[in-house]
């Protein structure tokens, strides 16, 4: 049934805006941090400075990914318990991937500090430049230890439903970076290290930000003392904190070696040029973490509760987002590449035709990454070929840097075009298998989107809170009844229990919210009403709606996402 004058799915665009700007904050902190102090190093202290801060970037990077591997895959596997109503194993979950991904740090700093000569030499390739590394690296060393902390909490708080309390954290923590590094810098002229001291106060005020969440009880979440099956909770978290960032583990292997080579070939100046293209990378790969994880969980979660139209709504914002972004982003690169040089001060630096081949082949480099990144993470991790999704990653990276190596024996320029070489058959490959699964399984996938369904007769809608819709709802509600046979005692059940629940919706509504979200659909031999808002948590199922006295044969509510899903099941009978 088509209701056009009806606004529909306002609820799941709500939330998937919400949990994918805070995911993208999250992965975007530590970036920033090397983003910013590579902004004020290159215009303040010079080239060498620059260079110091861009191949502490994959470092940086590196440490930010092994904690998200830690604890990302345990905050959504907490998440989908914590949304059956299950307290003990979330918290099982939550401590063991706290204290892990602080484990990895601690090991990381106390590695990277007994070594930091040898590390800022390999690094750096340059007695000036390793000098630059080593006074950075001493002090971001103490950011490290709080990382793991701030990733661990910000994605805990945002899969249970608290994704604006990261956005405010990370936007805070990192408008305190920008302030600091311009007075550390700029002002009081301490260099390199001031740099560092300001990226370590901001990861520190994200912390203080995050932690009175959870010292308040407003998180369900607490450290738990007795912990059962450690090694098995450990892997699943490993496992699918893994499968979510893979990519990110290639894109640090690729710059790791891609620094090396290019130095090597093209020199210092070939060296700045990429460099410049990393860190327009680390400013919005954290986009391509986004999508995947914010589509990924809310169509999990969608093809639990059965919701077809919410799920193909996730799927197509998801790829329009991708394509467009990094498509606007590749077509930028390839036409204002000087734009980004003056951002760095280098625009008058480099002979323009250089610079133009060396952004047109990263940009294309950078788009079929990132598309083959998000396609094969939201279509073939959810139908199951985690496996090939991994392959295809690491292919691509791995294809792209043997491709730049065999290309620079031709000659320096030939390198560039070993990006373009390594990468596109890659996406090509990929979106290849994609139709080859929806040829095989038009069920679950439509070379990007969801296909079939089972037909059945579907009522959605999404009713303001001014009560403006109320009698077009009742009228299309009779039309669905009518439509579906359904017995008139069963009808005012149903109708008792959309008005009860609208109105505790709009009790507790925020007061910026306009809609929620209904819907209505006929299973085989049942009906199911399903409510969702984004109003405070709350159950109307506790003193609010009467499941039993309505002739429910079952009910629940889930708070996810930030959503409060309430839904009640009646017999056709």
């Amino acid at each position: 049934m088509k209701l056009s004058k009806f606004r529909k799915s306002y609820i799941i665009d709500k939330t998937y805006g919400l949990t994918l700007t805070s995911t993208i904050l999250t992965a975007f902190a530590p970036l920033i941090a090397t983003l910013v102090d590579g902004l004020f190093c290159s215009h303040i202290l010079g080239n060498d400075a620059f260079i110091a801060i861009s191949v502490m970037l994959p470092v940086v990077n590196a440490v930010g990914v092994l904690t998200l591997i830690c604890c990302r895959g345990g905050a959504v596997l907490a998440a989908k318990r914590l949304a059956n109503n299950e307290i003990e194993k979330p918290n099982q979950i939550f401590t063991i991937s706290l204290f892990s991904a602080m484990l990895v740090a601690i090991i990381t700093v106390i590695a990277m500090g007994l070594n930091v000569d040898s590390v800022a030499h390999y690094l750096s390739g340059h007695p000036e430049r390793a000098a630059y590394v080593k006074e950075y690296l001493s002090i971001i060393l103490i950011y490290f230890l709080v990382l793991p902390i701030n990733n661990t909490l910000s994605d805990f708080s945002t899969y249970e439903g608290y994704p604006q309390l990261t956005a405010n954290a990370v936007l805070i923590g990192c408008t305190v970076n920008v302030l600091l590094d311009t007075i550390f810098i700029g002002v009081l002229h301490l260099g390199i290290i001031g740099a560092a001291w300001g990226t370590v106060a901001s990861g520190i005020v994200t912390l203080l930000i995050l932690l009175p969440h959870y010292l308040a009880g407003k998180s369900k979440y607490r450290l738990s003392k007795s912990i059962n099956g450690t090694i098995s909770i450990l892997w699943n978290n490993l496992k699918h904190g893994f499968g979510f960032n893979v990519f990110y583990i290639v894109v640090n292997a690729f710059m790791l070696l891609g620094n090396a080579l290019v130095l090597h070939v093209a020199g210092t100046g070939g060296l700045t040029l990429f460099n410049v293209c990393l860190q327009i990378q680390s400013a919005t790969f954290s986009v391509v973490v986004g999508l995947c994880i914010a589509g990924i969980s809310h169509i999990t979660y969608l093809r639990t509760i059965d919701d077809i139209q919410g799920l193909r709504r996730i799927m197509d914002h998801t790829f329009s987002i991708v394509v467009v972004f990094y498509g606007i982003l590749t077509l930028m690169m390839i036409v204002f590449p000087q734009f980004f040089l003056w951002c760095f001060g280098l625009g008058d630096a480099f002979d323009y035709a250089f610079v133009r081949k060396v952004f047109i082949c990263f940009g294309i480099y950078y788009f079929c990454f990132c598309t083959m990144s998000v396609y094969v993470t939201v279509v073939l991790q959810l139908a199951g070929y985690v496996g090939v999704k991994i392959l295809l990653v690491f292919g691509m990276g791995i294809t792209t840097y043997l491709c730049m190596l065999g290309f620079s024996f031709v000659s320096p320029d030939a390198m560039w075009l070993g990006m373009i070489v390594g990468s596109v058959p890659i996406l090509i490959a990929s979106i290849g298998f994609g139709f080859y699964l929806h040829k095989s399984h038009p069920g679950f996938t439509r070379f990007t989107l969801v296909d079939k369904y089972p037909n059945r007769i579907k009522f959605e809608c999404s009713l303001d809170y001014e009560r403006r819709h109320i009698e077009d709802f009742r009228r299309e509600l009779h039309l669905f009844a009518e439509a579906c046979e359904m017995p008139p005692a069963v009808l005012e059940k149903i109708s008792t229990a959309a008005k009860a629940l609208y109105q505790n919706a709009i009790d507790n509504r925020e007061k910026d919210l306009k809609y929620m979200d209904i819907s209505l659909c006929e299973l085989d031999d049942s009906f199911s009403l399903t409510i969702k808002d984004c109003g405070h948590p709350n159950n109307p199922l506790v003193d609010k709606v009467d499941a039993k006295s309505l002739g429910a044969i079952s009910a629940s509510h889930r708070y996810v996402f930030s959503m409060n899903v309430t839904s009640l099941v009646w017999s056709k009978q």
